[in-house]
């Protein structure tokens, strides 16, 4: 089938400019897209599991012309040594700095094949393949590449945007039930911080039995919200922060979680920051008991969590204390002024901010 580019991502001051391309299999056209003719060397990034999967289609699409580099699938892999790794395959098959490298994969292989292409040779051509709604959504869009390091959330990385992007929904149907729905959660955020027309529609359907149809409506829409705001601040020094929102305490129990024998999946913990980080903008005033119960009500919708062991107490604060986005010791929140809209670089008080936490534990 032919396809069209759906949304760009344009970002004038750094000329910046990224086609999106959504629809229903449609990863084929990564022949095309991508133009990998016109590369010396062509390179897939994937984790086992989308191996497991699509490996074999997309041996079949590009056939010989591409070397497949296969990673261990799961957060806890997206680390240095793992994009050391990469670097060290692309170097043995000679890629030069005119070779390509396509990240088939969710958000893991997103951020760690964007490092890995963006540092090599101090950068190299790549283009997004996302195979999961979150990545779709969000971790695809945007150029934040990065891995993980000493126990924080992408500690390291850059900002490099591919040549393209690819979203097909048909890549969704291997998706476990699970990781689906953590998917939501990033589309939430965004209805949450920009959308109040997109939260009242998400709240109206049914997360788990919608049509391929609407789905690929709330995918278009979320994109939408993610490109623009890039493209207004795509180094993230103002607007863009928004998107962080429910991300100082996810993060935190999201990274902690993998100390345990259940960590969480990306979205879930960011499910159980939002709710965290919502109630905080609750005790600070800036919405309503109304809304929040409404925050509260779609993340149950969804089938997402919204609390965590109170054996997470004492640690989520220490956590958030190392996260990036902080300044001078000093957390730097998001917080909701409403639905669909958000307040950036507020500061709260220990009290407020422990009340929160405490709010989240079971």
């Amino acid at each position: 089938m032919s396809i069209k580019e759906q949304i760009r991502l344009t970002v004038n001051a750094d000329k910046v400019s990224v086609p999106i391309y959504v629809g229903n299999d449609i990863y084929a056209d990564v022949k095309t897209i991508a133009s990998i003719n016109d590369y010396s060397k062509v390179g897939v990034l994937m984790d086992k599991n989308v191996a497991y999967h699509w490996g074999e289609s997309i041996r079949k699409v590009l056939r010989k012309n591409a070397i497949y580099i296969i990673v261990p699938a799961g957060e806890e892999n997206k680390t240095l040594a793992a994009a050391g790794n990469v670097l060290a395959t692309l170097l043995k098959h000679g890629f030069d700095r005119k070779s390509l490298l396509i990240n088939f994969g969710g958000g893991m292989i997103c951020d760690l094949g964007g490092f890995a292409a963006s540092t090599y040779m101090r950068g190299i051509a790549f283009v997004n393949m996302p195979t999961t709604l979150l990545a779709q959504t969000d971790a695809a869009i945007g150029g934040k590449t990065g891995v993980d390091f000493n126990g924080f959330k992408n500690m390291v990385g850059s900002f490099a945007h591919p040549k393209a992007i690819i979203c097909d929904s048909l890549l969704l149907s291997t998706l476990p039930e699970r990781e689906f729905r953590s998917g939501f959660a990033e589309v939430i955020k965004h209805a949450l911080v920009a959308d109040k027309k997109l939260f009242h529609t998400l709240a109206e359907e049914s997360f788990g039995a919608m049509d391929e149809d609407k789905l690929a409506e709330i995918l278009l829409q979320s994109c939408g919200i993610k490109c623009n705001v890039v493209s207004k601040d795509a180094n993230e020094k103002g607007l863009r922060k928004i998107l962080n929102f429910g991300h100082t305490i996810g993060h935190a129990i999201e990274m902690l979680s993998h100390d345990t024998r259940n960590p969480l999946l990306h979205g879930e913990a960011i499910s159980i920051g939002m709710i965290a980080e919502a109630r905080l903008s609750l005790l600070s005033g800036l919405i309503s008991k109304e809304d929040f119960k409404k925050i509260e009500d779609i993340i149950e919708k969804a089938e997402l969590p919204s609390r965590i062991s109170k054996s997470y107490k004492n640690k989520i604060y220490a956590k958030m204390m190392g996260d990036k986005k902080n300044e001078r010791n000093i957390i730097k929140w998001v917080l909701l002024k409403g639905i669909g809209k958000a307040v950036i670089d507020e500061e709260q008080p220990g009290k407020l901010i422990n009340k929160a936490i405490e709010y989240i534990l079971i």
